[in-house]
């Protein structure tokens, strides 16, 4: 099984490659869920894109539980597994937290503010006070005041600070999930599929944090670039 440095790195090099995703795509998925739901406002499009990564993240997480109790796969198997979900759950993050700020008004393009953004989200309400502290605002929902305007400098200081926590994260929790998943039996599949939604809801949490409630944007709103 991967040890706690193992972890962090695959977190990080999972990140790196998920925030590489064209802003065009996440444009285009933004536009599709408009299209598909002409009448939706902006908080129902929000919640469908959480109900969305929510169910993915139960589905990816619960099928590397489930392969512990397959004769032919087994935990070492499993273990190595597990190691590719946390690629396919911060890839699913990824997306989810650049589509809700997009639905929100803010596309984030530049790599180091959607990193920012990201990592504040994985850590949940305490990335956006951890963010809050650093900065010395008055409230939450930084990344919708200040994300777009914040010095480059600035943002990396931001994303080395949140990215000590994700890691420590990434060595406790995670590494507990981890262990679940791979109890055989099927027991694994069902603890990962809690657990996977549990880190969902965690993640949505964050994101909401940090980008503050949707609001209903008018028509000829324009969409700030970050």
């Amino acid at each position: 099984m991967p040890s706690a440095s193992g972890k962090a790195t695959a977190v990080e090099q999972a990140l790196d490659k998920a925030i590489a995703i064209p802003a065009a795509r996440i444009s285009e998925r933004v536009a599709r869920m408009r299209r598909d739901r002409p009448g939706a406002d902006t908080a129902e499009l929000v919640e469908m894109a959480a109900a969305r990564f929510r169910r993915e993240a139960g589905l990816s997480s619960g099928a590397v539980g489930a392969s512990a109790a397959l004769p032919s796969v087994g935990t070492g198997a499993a273990a190595v597994l597990t190691v590719g979900q946390t690629a396919v759950f911060i890839a699913s993050a990824v997306t989810y937290v650049l589509t809700v700020a997009e639905l929100q008004g803010l596309r984030v393009v530049d790599a180091e503010r959607r990193r920012a953004l990201v990592l504040s989200a994985l850590l949940g309400r305490e990335g956006s006070e951890a963010v809050q502290g650093q900065l010395g605002l008055s409230s939450l929902f930084w990344a919708a005041q200040m994300l777009a305007q914040l010095p480059m400098p600035t943002v990396r200081s931001v994303n080395a600070q949140l990215a000590k926590r994700v890691a420590k994260r990434a060595a406790t929790r995670g590494g507990a999930l981890a262990l679940g998943r791979l109890i055989p039996f099927g027991v694994g599949a069902a603890i990962g599929w809690t657990g996977g939604r549990a880190l969902a809801n965690q993640v949505i949490e964050g994101t909401r944090a940090a980008l503050g409630p949707a609001i209903v944007l008018p028509a000829h709103a324009e969409v700030i670039e970050a």
